[in-house]
């Protein structure tokens, strides 16, 4: 009698995980039928590459607190407005600006008064060299246990070149940004340790050009802030060849760059409720502000038309979300990220339940797959449904996912999430003056924001990160 009953639980157990296993994939054949309708209304259209080009073209200059980002930010909020969501709103926080005041001067001495000019770029948060400018000969160093090696005795009253390459060996051109950013983002505070009075750094991208690629730097303290300068990879190249030939290279730098005082600003917020659970949110986003050399149309224009398009593409095909989506175009990602600060203080100020961050930050390729960071579980629930999206070319998931603003929700335990977008033409871009419209193609942007649609509405849908 006892096996008897073991064996209807046992296959009872089987039947009900085999009705659950065949409604799901009766509902999920339901959805590829939306999934479709919603790459169809994307790639029909030029929604999302029309209001980028309408931002890059009158705000193209977006730095935290600077006239062209206050633009930016009117611009997308009408751009909100127009898409008809349940609400549109600023949020305040406190930018820091940064000027970059004149053109740099950075060049090669030569004899006879002669000179190489350098294509350079000052650093953002970096201070000036004063109006005369500073020369001197010139150290090469690719880490920091290199710059120890040569201690005060070879640094004091010289400039520091930082010229470590992106290894081009690795496949995702962003791992090779991130093993080489430590001397950009802290170089200048490294070499002030040992008496340098400036730094050069090789600009992070995977290619070789004449395009100076900015970025943020900091300072370790306030006592010995030295300049800091990127130098073209071009540029890169030659010092260095010169240093091997001429040990006692010297340097003229000149930038005019310093902070400001602070200035109020805004994050950019829209919302579509959610029918059933509005109470939950599904934050979606990309941060507006942009350097200032460029349009900022990769980095990160296109990641706000990602988020923005969510809504679009789900009311103009009929979806009511169960939960509310909201959209955060957020304020100065790129300094001190200081929208994202504040829209996470005010999400645990408030108690608001998060369901999920999702963020677009990488630029404009075409999307291949998904980064998440979450438990096991989660992402095993999320890789069920990943099947639908296969003729999208939408394989992958990561594990780990995301961006810096939505980063700031993960002590509150939200998961996050972001579009994996084709890599490799990214670094061209970043942060230079390359960013720029032209460079962006209408297709790739539409097929992110189906993408970014049809990923919400499936976490939406499906109770994969929690009720």
């Amino acid at each position: 009698m006892r096996k008897l009953v073991v064996l209807t639980l046992i296959a009872f157990g089987f039947c009900s995980c085999y009705a659950q296993e065949n409604s799901l994939a009766i509902s999920l054949q339901n959805d590829s039928i939306v999934i479709a309708s919603l790459y169809k209304s994307a790639l029909t259209s030029s929604g999302g590459y029309d209001n980028l080009r309408e931002l890059t073209s009158k705000a193209p200059h977006r730095l935290a607190g600077s006239e062209g980002c206050a633009n930016g930010i009117k611009i997308l909020f009408n751009q909100l407005k127009a898409l008809n969501p349940d609400t549109v709103y600023l949020q305040p926080a406190m930018a820091l600006p940064w000027l970059r005041g004149e053109k740099e001067v950075v060049y090669i001495e030569l004899p006879k008064g002669k000179r190489i000019l350098l294509h350079a770029s000052a650093l953002g948060g970096s201070v000036g060299t004063g109006l005369k400018g500073l020369a001197a000969e010139v150290v090469e160093v690719k880490s920091f246990e290199e710059l120890k090696a040569l201690g005060e005795a070879n640094v004091k009253g010289k400039i520091v070149f930082y010229n470590l390459a992106m290894d081009p060996a690795l496949f995702n051109p962003g791992e090779g940004y991130g093993r080489a950013a430590f001397q950009r983002t802290a170089g200048a505070s490294e070499a002030a340790k040992y008496g340098a009075i400036a730094t050069l750094v090789r600009s992070l991208t995977n290619r070789i050009d004449t395009f100076p690629h900015t970025g943020v730097m900091r300072y370790a303290d306030t006592t010995n802030m030295i300049p800091s300068v990127a130098i073209s990879t071009f540029d890169a190249e030659l010092l260095s060849t010169r240093l091997k030939s001429d040990p006692t290279q010297r340097v003229f730098i000149r930038t005019t760059c310093k902070s400001l005082p602070a200035v109020v600003s805004y994050n950019v917020i829209a919302e579509l409720k959610g029918g059933e659970k509005p109470e939950e949110i599904i934050t979606i986003g990309g941060h507006l502000d942009s350097w200032d050399l460029g349009e900022g149309a990769h980095d990160d224009g296109v990641g706000c038309m990602h988020a923005m398009e969510v809504i679009r593409l789900f009311k103009q095909n009929g979806i009511q979300p169960k939960r509310t989506i909201r959209v955060v175009l957020f304020l100065d990602e790129e300094t001190h990220q200081v929208g994202a600060k504040a829209y996470a203080a005010s999400v645990k100020d408030k108690g608001e339940k998060i369901y999920v961050g999702i963020e677009s930050d990488s630029g404009g390729g075409a999307p291949k797959g998904f980064g998440m960071s979450a438990s096991p579980a989660q992402m095993e629930s999320f890789r069920q449904l990943m099947g639908i999206l296969a003729p999208y070319d939408l394989y992958q998931l990561r594990n780990g996912g995301g961006g810096v603003d939505v980063g700031f929700l993960k002590p509150l335990g939200v998961p996050t999430m972001n579009v994996l977008p084709s890599p490799h033409r990214y670094f061209y871009y970043h942060h230079s003056a390359f960013d720029t419209f032209k460079e962006i193609d209408m297709r790739e942007v539409q097929l992110g924001c189906a993408a970014h649609a049809a990923l919400v509405y499936l976490i939406d849908k499906y109770d994969t990160l929690g009720s």
